[in-house]
Order: C-alpha cells, then sequence, then structure tokens
C-alpha cells in the first residue's frame, strides 16, 4: 500500500467521501445508507471506541463527531467521545483516562499533539490500536492517519485572496493555535504561496487561537493601527464570525459589490460559511470535509481488524468554495444544519 494517499475532493468524492478501504460502492448510494461496507458482520461490531474529539465548540467538529457516531451506530461499534475542548490538558487527562478504561480502539484527534505523547505511548504499552485524525504525535506508535491537505487549502486561500484584492495590499490572517497542526501549515501554505507568486500582498498575523472573541478583539485593534486592510484571512470559519463582529463594530461591514466591502476568505465550509457567502458578506471558503473524513477512518478501521489492506495516511484536498458553487449539494455545509 502507499504511504500517502491524496484524495481530491471533487464533485463526486465530495458525495462519495474519501472512501480508503471502504471502496466507492460503499458510499454510492448516499453518505450513511446501508452497503457492502456498513454489513452486519462487521469486524467492528461490539467493538469499544473511544473517541477524543479536537473540541464540540466547532461546528465542523462536532458534523465529524456526529457522522462518526451515526456509522458507529450502523456498524454495532460502541462509542465513547470526549471532548477535547480545543484544550490540549484536557486532551492529556482524557487519554491517560481512556487507556486505563482498555477500549478497543482510540480515535485521536489532537490539539497539540506534542503534549500527548506520553498518553500515546502508554496506549502503545496498552496494546490499543491508535488511530489519528489531523494532528501526528513526533513520538510514538499509531495504525492510520486521516488528515486534511491544510497545507494545500492554505495556498489556495492565499490564491483567493490575491483574487479578491488585485495581488496587493494588507491582509489580516487569523490564525489558529500556534501548537496545532493545522495551524502550522495552513500558515505555511498560505505565505509561501504568497511570497512565491504575490510579492505585493502583505500579511499582518493575529494570534487568535481558533476563537471567535479572540479574532473579534483582534482585527478591531488591527484597523486600529492601520486602517487600510485590503483583506482577511481565517484559518477557520468560526473566527470569520468574529471577524464580521469586529467589522460592525467599526463600521467596516459591507457586502460584495458594496464600496468598502473588505474580502473575507475562511476555512471549513460550514453551513454558517456559506451562508455569509449566499449574504456577500464572506467572499470563499476552503472546503474540508468532515463525513470523507469520518468514513475513511472508520474503513481504515475495519481494514485493520479484518487484516486487509488499507492506507496508514489519507490526505484529503480542499475545494475552494465561492458564490458560483456554494449551492452545490455536494459542499456538506449543504448537508448539515447549522449548529
Amino acid at each position: 500500500m502507499t504511504d500517502i494517499t491524496r484524495r481530491s475532493l471533487n464533485r463526486r468524492t465530495l458525495l462519495q467521501g474519501s472512501v480508503g478501504a471502504l471502496g466507492a460502492a460503499a458510499l454510492a448510494g448516499g453518505l450513511t445508507r446501508t452497503g457492502p461496507a456498513w454489513a452486519e458482520d462487521s469486524p467492528l461490531k461490539g467493538k469499544n471506541l473511544a473517541y477524543i474529539a479536537f473540541g464540540l465548540q466547532y461546528e465542523y467538529q462536532v458534523t465529524l463527531v456526529n457522522h462518526v457516531k451515526e456509522v458507529c451506530a450502523q456498524k454495532g461499534l460502541n462509542v465513547s467521545v470526549y471532548d477535547g475542548k480545543g484544550d490540549p490538558s484536557t486532551q492529556t487527562t482524557q487519554l491517560l483516562d481512556v487507556v486505563s478504561k482498555q477500549p478497543d480502539l482510540i480515535l485521536l484527534n489532537a490539539v497539540d499533539a506534542k503534549l500527548l505523547v506520553g498518553g500515546v505511548k502508554k496506549a502503545n504499552k496498552s496494546n490499543i490500536p491508535l488511530f489519528m485524525l489531523e494532528n501526528l504525535p513526533p513520538e510514538g506508535d499509531w495504525v492510520a492517519y486521516n488528515t486534511f491537505d491544510d497545507k494545500a487549502g492554505g495556498a489556495a486561500g492565499a490564491d483567493a485572496m490575491a483574487k479578491l484584492i488585485g495581488n496587493k495590499g494588507l491582509v489580516l490572517e487569523c490564525r489558529g493555535a500556534i501548537g496545532s497542526g493545522q495551524s502550522n501549515l495552513r500558515y505555511q501554505g498560505f505565505h509561501e504561496q504568497a511570497e512565491a507568486k504575490y510579492p505585493d500582498m502583505k500579511i499582518d498575523v493575529l494570534k487568535c487561537e481558533w476563537t471567535a472573541d479572540n479574532a473579534q478583539s483582534l482585527v478591531t485593534d488591527a484597523f486600529t493601527r492601520n486602517p487600510k486592510v485590503a483583506g482577511i484571512w481565517a484559518h477557520n470559519d468560526e473566527m470569520v464570525r468574529g471577524v464580521v463582529s469586529a467589522l460592525r463594530q467599526i463600521g467596516r461591514l459591507k457586502k460584495a459589490g458594496e464600496d468598502g466591502h473588505v474580502p473575507i476568505v475562511g476555512f471549513d465550509g460550514t453551513p454558517l460559511g456559506l451562508q455569509r457567502i449566499r449574504d456577500g458578506i464572506q467572499d470563499a471558503d476552503v472546503g474540508q470535509n468532515p463525513i470523507s473524513m469520518g468514513d475513511s477512518i472508520l474503513g481504515s478501521m475495519e481494514a485493520y481488524l479484518n487484516k486487509k489492506p488499507f492506507e496508514k495516511k489519507t490526505l484529503i484536498q480542499p475545494v475552494m468554495i465561492t458564490k458560483e458553487n456554494v449551492d452545490d449539494p455536494n459542499n456538506w455545509g449543504n448537508r448539515v444544519k447549522p449548529s
């Protein structure tokens, strides 16, 4: 099997998901319907899965968790979800507690994987198969890893922003947590693309730590320092909510096409992000698909227990969402209700 699989989320694969070991036929009839991969004789039936989530204050993560729970119910897999609350200290305690309970499988979506190495090694010593989402620890063993190509997403964000601002001007970057692998790669992809292709696009990095409140405060302060902001780029759609509040607060919230509009590019493709695009408040969104991610990692678990081949690493590719394709039913944000 290949070390890394890259999956492009085009119209078809957005619907089917990054199927990995499941096979496209399993999902061809819909995202949650029973099919060959969801057979009643699944090796996951009756097993216990402990799922330590990134944090349920984020709409993307809520959709990911809910989909995993739904599929687990179909397969007879007992799942206990732990809300990481976006806090590595909370996740450290949770992981040690989970290992002590000896589940059959652990699914971990780390906030800061470097701080969870101790728990990862304890899981290894206990011979509990560990599956990873989005952030990898620098040490320790894991069975399969599924993530979004955050660096490619950052580069796509830079391209979208450059197009919106005519390749030049000051861009505020609402960055996620410094210790987060996703944030670091989104930052890297955006900056490398800007340096290589858009030398007249200047970037002011705001350490917003994924939250809307921080984004609102720091964006307001940034406009006070320099009101000549050409655009705003955010590492997730939750921070865009704070960006919009900041622009409203300082009297700079204008719709696309109106004089004084400040272009906004977000990341996730949440229902609220898509609605902001329809409303003309947000201009673009780098879409990542939590439904695909959930299907893929559960498929890896099933293949592992069946002793069948599976991809050790799966890298899901981004889709750029704009007003031209915002209503596409394949966008995951159009398939779930806003939380």
